[in-house]
């Protein structure tokens, strides 16, 4: 069977630095549901030590353009 992304409720770093790099991180647009991976490394460097809530406000999905972008910040579990 696939992995599962397992998101922690109700938790955010605040900002992007501090978010422990054990963690995976995953993007949802609130408008249309699409969610893929996201990677602090493909931020610009500016924007590396931002609040997550800034960076939030920046995100355009690529399947309909909408910027409602909400990180996630979990890890995946492996079912068998």
């Amino acid at each position: 069977m696939p992995a599962r992304f397992q998101e922690i409720k109700d938790w955010t770093p605040g900002y992007m630095n501090v978010a422990p790099a054990h963690l995976d991180m995953m993007v949802k647009c609130t408008a249309c549901g699409l969610e893929r991976e996201f990677s602090k490394e493909h931020l610009p460097r500016s924007l590396r030590q931002a609040l997550v809530k800034d960076i939030e406000k920046r995100l355009s999905c690529s399947s309909c353009g909408a910027k409602a972008g909400k990180l996630k910040f979990g890890y995946w579990l492996r079912e068998e």
